[in-house]
């Protein structure tokens, strides 16, 4: 017989990990751009002024785009190995309670 035993407890707080370091990205993506943006417009709207911004900003939309998936993916990878610990610790239950009424039975 073989035996299968899943540290549910252990996988849920391996999701709540997950989900963590989610959120310490989400801040350190709000303060990057409040940082970067704080200083748009400070060289000024001419010619030199816009050329300077476009360059200094180039790139900015990947990096909160990529961000943005990268939080997302997780958030749900996260929430993934919270719900697998719980379908896994409800099984375990099932397993255990349908046992436990074979044997009284017989």
């Amino acid at each position: 017989m073989s035996e299968l035993d899943v540290d549910s407890e252990g996988l849920n707080g391996s999701g709540e990990a997950v989900k963590d370091v989610g959120e310490v990205l989400k801040v350190a993506r709000e303060e990057y751009l409040d940082k970067i943006t704080s200083y748009r417009g400070c060289w000024g709207t001419g010619e030199f002024g816009e050329t300077f911004a476009k360059k200094y900003y180039q790139g900015l939309d990947l990096v909160v785009d990529g961000t943005a998936a990268l939080i997302e993916a997780l958030e749900a990878s996260g929430q993934s190995l919270g719900d697998t610990s719980k379908k896994f610790k409800k099984t375990q239950s099932d397993v255990i309670d349908h046992v436990s009424t074979q044997t009284k039975k017989h």
